[in-house]
C-alpha cells in the first residue's frame, strides 16, 4: 500500500495553469526526485503537498486520508513535513531551539500541566531535549546546540533545516532544493545523511533539486517537469537518456550528462 497518493492535482491562479495532472504513489522507504527547469511547477506541487496551495482539481491522500483542503498544521500532525528552497530557520535562536520549536506537534501535556511544571512535564521535556540532541549529533551539530542559528554557515545552517523537519517525526520528508549552494564535500555529506535518515527513521523521502549528479546518485525514480506538466517518469538511467528531457533542459540532441 502506497504511503502517499497524489491523485492528477492541478492548480490555476488566474488564468495561469501551473501545474496540470500531477500524479505520483509513493512507498514507504521510498525516494524520489522532481526535477525540471526553473518554472516548472516543482515547488508549487510541495506547496500543494503540505496545504500552503489548495488544488484546483484532484486528491492527495496519505495512508488514503485525504488531506486536501486542511490547513498546514495538520498536514504535519499527519507525517508531512518539509524544508524550503530559502532557509527558514528562527536565525535569533538558538541550534537547539530551532528543533525544540518544531517539536510543539508531539507535546502530549496540556497548558495546566506546563504551567504547574509537573513531573510528567520535566519527563517529556526532557525527552524532547534528548531526540534533539540525538538528531543533533547524526548530523554533526550538537558541538553548535548552543549556538545562534544565524552564526551557523551556510552548509550547517541546511543541514539544521532538514534535522528541525525530522523532530516533527515525519513519514514523508520533503526536501526543496537541500543542496542549494554546497560545495562538493557538502553535497557529498547529504547524500550520506539522507541515505541514513531514511533507513533509520523508515522514512519516505520526496525531493527536489536541480544538481544533476546528486540526482542520479540518490533517487530511485525520478518526475520530471516541463511547463506544469509531467513530461517524463522512470528510473535515472531511463531519465538521462529520455529525449523530452534532454530537449527541456538543453533545448537539443545529445544525452543529459550525470553532472549538468
Amino acid at each position: 500500500m502506497a504511503l502517499m497518493d497524489i491523485d492528477n492535482i492541478s492548480i490555476h491562479f488566474g488564468g495561469l495553469k501551473a501545474v496540470s495532472g500531477f500524479s505520483l504513489s509513493l512507498e514507504k522507504e521510498e525516494l524520489v526526485a522532481i526535477i525540471g527547469p526553473n518554472g516548472a511547477g516543482k515547488t508549487t506541487v510541495f506547496n500543494m503537498l503540505t496545504g500552503l496551495y489548495k488544488p484546483t482539481s484532484g486528491d492527495i491522500l496519505i495512508e488514503k486520508k485525504s488531506l486536501v483542503g486542511k490547513p498546514p498544521h495538520l498536514w504535519t500532525k499527519h507525517g508531512i513535513a518539509r524544508t524550503f528552497q530559502n532557509i527558514r530557520l528562527f536565525g535569533g535562536t538558538t541550534v537547539i531551539e530551532n528543533l525544540l520549536i518544531a517539536q510543539i506537534f508531539h507535546e502530549r501535556y496540556g497548558l495546566y500541566l506546563a504551567f504547574m511544571r509537573t513531573r510528567r512535564f520535566h519527563k517529556e521535556e526532557q525527552q524532547m531535549a534528548d531526540m534533539a540532541m540525538d538528531l543533533l549529533k547524526l548530523f554533526h551539530l550538537d558541538e553548535k546546540y548552543h549556538f545562534l542559528a544565524s552564526n551557523l554557515s551556510y552548509g550547517e545552517q541546511r543541514k539544521l533545516e532538514i534535522c528541525r523537519a525530522m523532530m516533527t517525526q515525519p513519514k514523508v520528508l520533503l526536501l526543496d532544493e537541500p543542496c542549494a549552494g554546497m560545495v562538493q564535500s557538502e553535497i557529498d555529506e547529504v547524500i550520506r545523511l539522507i541515505d541514513q535518515i531514511r533507513k533509520q527513521f523508515k522514512v519516505s523521502i520526496l525531493l527536489i533539486e536541480h544538481h544533476m549528479s546528486f540526482v542520479m546518485s540518490i533517487a530511485e525514480r525520478i518526475k520530471v517537469l516541463d511547463f506544469g506538466e509531467t513530461i517524463a517518469e522512470g528510473t535515472p538511467q531511463q531519465i538521462q537518456s529520455n529525449p523530452k528531457v534532454i530537449e527541456a533542459y538543453l533545448g537539443s540532441g545529445g544525452k543529459l550528462a550525470k553532472g549538468n
